[in-house]
């Protein structure tokens, strides 16, 4: 199990963000470190939904470090418990990363096309202030094809340096270069919000929203209140809700989405509960670990809600999915989802730090299901509509899942799938890049203790 900082970051698809290093003192003071390790064992034991499962035979005075002993404690099918530094995971929940802003894959599925394209970029951030724009593809860095890094294995090297020379090929063919230095971009939780009418989409019978969330920040609450109150003064009927790229985050948000977007007939239903271990087993009653409706001023009064969803929609993103299925009439559109359907409460160490923590564990402590019970989908919640994520335009009425929606809401039937690429197959032979989908522990579920 992977437990260092490059490997949790959670929230982003290959966005370029640059781990900060700490050094440990823990082989300088061996009580110290026993005293983590103590804790830590006491805590997996009482907590982790497979505790019955941890290794009996460990002997942890020969581990030198805190993050190897947690790996040790893990059961072989967890690829989702994981922990970080303090430091880290402040950083990750205020949103400020180091970091050029700008997210990149392959559109291999469907369109056998292995260029190297945005898949967002973040505002405010280097790549946004150059003109960068989902769907361009990125040829060179530093000189140098990306295929050839591709091919060679130094493509990740490459992009990760603090500094680095991008030209990239616009939507009409046209190319740029420029020089930008990696830097603390400030993040937020949506990608794109609007209300769309007849006058953007001919034939569209009433305001439709289109909400693109792209992570369940308990710190950015007001991103969602934004759009809601937005939403509301337009009367739409419909919320396109894309969580293609959501890999999910804290329970709190996702209780503040469902308020907002659950309809009257489902004010206070069940949305998601837990089911944890034995030893915890009567937390899974208690109003604290469900997520219940409870509609607000400003919540949507919806014919249907409309979800977008693909290969990186995980964990909270799959509660919303799973938990709203019973609730109303859901569509699903694009690919079938990550399949996580499990969660971790956080845990500081020393317990009394929580502003200032040393470490931070997130082990698996509960399941979700839905209000009938519904709830095992590891292998991920298939779409009603399967379509390949378009990676040649920028999130709008052009783009394909955005553009099928609309089309669906104003006909009742759904457009052809764009045909792949003529040139697609020759272009870029070299591989396929790694996306943040490809780590173990992607995708996150974490709420408060109940304990």
């Amino acid at each position: 199990m992977a437990t260092s900082f490059k490997k949790i970051l959670f929230f982003f698809a290959i966005l370029i963000v640059f781990p900060f290093t700490f050094t440990s003192c823990e082989k300088d003071n061996p009580d110290k470190l026993s005293a983590e390790k103590s804790y830590l064992h006491s805590l997996m034991n009482d907590v982790y939904y497979w505790y019955r499962e941890i290794p009996t035979n460990i002997d942890p005075a020969p581990i030198s470090s805190l993050y190897e002993y947690f790996d040790t404690l893990l059961v072989t099918k967890d690829r989702w418990s994981w922990m970080m530094s303090g430091e880290e995971y402040t950083d990750s929940e205020t949103g400020v990363y180091l970091t050029y802003g700008a997210s990149y894959a392959q559109p291999i599925d469907h369109y056998n096309d292995y260029s190297v394209r945005v898949r967002y970029v973040f505002e405010n951030s280097p790549m946004s202030e150059k003109g960068v724009k989902r769907g361009y593809e990125l040829t060179h860095l530093n000189g140098t094809p990306v295929a050839d890094l591709i091919r060679n294995g130094t493509f990740n090297a490459q992009i990760n340096n603090n500094s680095n020379s991008f030209t990239f090929k616009k939507y009409d063919g046209t190319s740029f270069t420029f020089t930008a230095n990696a830097r603390e971009v400030s993040t937020r939780s949506v990608l794109k919000s609007m209300v769309i009418t007849s006058a953007d989409f001919p034939g569209l019978p009433y305001p439709v929203a289109y909400f693109n969330y792209y992570a369940f920040k308990a710190g950015m609450l007001s991103d969602i209140e934004s759009a809601m109150t937005v939403f509301k003064a337009a009367n739409v009927r419909e919320l396109i809700l894309d969580l293609r790229y959501n890999g999910g985050g804290d329970g709190s948000a996702a209780q503040l989405l469902s308020n907002y977007i659950a309809p009257a007939s489902a004010n206070g239903k069940i949305v998601a509960r837990k089911k944890h271990n034995d030893k915890l087993a009567s937390y899974d009653t208690q109003a604290s670990t469900m997520t219940i409706v409870s509609r607000v001023s400003n919540s949507l009064d919806l014919d249907r809600l409309i979800i977008l969803t693909g290969g990186g929609t995980a964990s909270a993103s799959e509660i919303i999915i799973n938990g709203f299925r019973p609730l109303m009439n859901v569509l699903q559109i694009g690919r079938t989802t990550y399949g996580k359907p499990n969660g971790m409460y956080v845990w500081f160490y020393p317990e009394d730090e929580e502003i200032y923590p040393d470490f931070v564990f997130l082990p698996i402590a509960f399941y979700s299901v839905n209000s009938l019970g519904e709830g095992n989908y590891e292998d991920g919640l298939v779409p009603d509509q399967q379509r390949p994520d378009d990676l040649y335009h920028d999130f709008g009425l052009e783009e394909d899942w955005l553009r099928s929606a609309l089309t669906f809401i104003s006909t009742g039937a759904w457009p052809e799938i764009p045909a792949a690429r003529s040139t697609a197959i020759p272009q870029y032979p070299a591989g396929r890049i790694k996306i943040d989908e490809d780590a173990d522990n992607y995708g996150v579920y974490k709420d408060k203790r109940p304990i």
